[in-house]
């Protein structure tokens, strides 16, 4: 039995939609893929994704809010 703090594995269709959702903030904020910005962008979109937010619209509406102020 998993730690109710744990974070669950991710598999490799949640990676392909991750890489999507982050490739297309980058693209239309201009952020850097190697950049910090892009480094938090990641880590906040992993983290949401293993926290349950599974739907890709959800995770573009967080994105996009995410890089608003950019």
């Amino acid at each position: 039995m998993r730690a109710p703090n744990a974070r669950a594995p991710i598999n490799s269709d949640q990676l392909t939609l991750l890489r999507d959702v982050f490739d297309e903030a980058c693209a239309e904020h201009g952020i850097q893929k190697d950049s910090q910005d892009a480094e938090a962008l990641a880590v906040i979109l992993v983290h949401s994704l293993q926290k349950g937010v599974r739907d890709k619209e959800q995770l573009v509406s967080l994105a996009h809010v995410l890089t608003a102020d950019r």
